[in-house]
């Protein structure tokens, strides 16, 4: 008598939902967009020039390299980033990292970064910075940008000031 009770119960609750009618007719929705422009020129692959000064006790001069993609998601501007300095006096560095920022207006944006490198003199490091991104152009953008490198081998820890032109494609 359990195993038919329980038996009929189950086939009850699993068909009641199939007799309660039809189902209502939901409205159309629209379409979704597809046409997302961004509103700045601070999106899409960049390569670039930068010039830095290192202030870590002997200020040093370098020059660099950088090249990079930016998305929009949402009102964020999110980004990956390759960086690869030769100083003054021979040191070389090469760091990966991701950006996250927002634009303040079509042609001004603000970054955060933090990101994972070598150093020829004092080995890894993590760095973590911020900047400011100028587009003046379609395809050319300003930067001037500030980084500290967290020396993870216990070394003292360096600041940079960097700045340079980025080009856009």
């Amino acid at each position: 008598m359990g195993k038919t009770t329980l038996t009929a119960a189950l086939i009850l609750a699993l068909t009641a939902p199939a007799l309660a009618g039809p189902m209502p007719e939901l409205p159309e929705l629209p379409p979704l967009p597809t046409d997302y422009v961004g509103a700045g020129g601070h999106e899409g692959a960049y390569a670039g020039v930068l010039g830095a000064a290192t202030l870590d006790g002997d200020t040093t001069a370098a020059l660099g390299v950088v090249a990079g993609s930016t998305m929009m998601a949402a009102d964020l501007l999110l980004g990956v980033e390759a960086l690869g300095l030769l100083s003054t006096n021979g040191d070389a560095s090469l760091e990966f990292g991701l950006r996250g920022g927002f634009e303040l207006d079509p042609s001004v944006a603000v970054f955060g970064h933090a990101g994972l490198g070598y150093a020829s003199d004092t080995g890894s490091f993590v760095s973590f910075g911020s900047s400011i991104d100028f587009a003046v152009f379609d395809t050319v953008t300003l930067r001037t940008q500030y980084r500290y490198a967290h020396d993870l081998s216990g070394d003292d820890g360096r600041h940079a000031i960097l700045a340079g032109a980025l080009f856009r494609f």
